[in-house]
């Protein structure tokens, strides 16, 4: 899966802003921010709901692109 992003400077920290959804994550570097970013989208696109989800979930590889 492929998502873009937009990294926003703030006052000591970035913000890493998923073009495709309103995910978003931040961290005090750029990198830290991209990371959250992909942590918000796995929990969002891969948690389960289910009370009893299935054995066995397959998940993508997220690609992160600047927009």
């Amino acid at each position: 899966m492929r998502f873009t992003y937009l990294l926003v400077e703030g006052a000591g920290y970035w913000t890493a802003e998923c073009q495709e959804t309103n995910a978003m994550g931040e961290g005090m570097t750029r990198g830290e921010a991209i990371a959250s970013l992909r942590e918000a989208l796995v929990e969002r696109l891969f948690r389960p709901d289910a009370v009893a989800p299935p054995p066995e979930v397959n998940q993508e590889p997220i690609e992160l692109v600047p927009a």
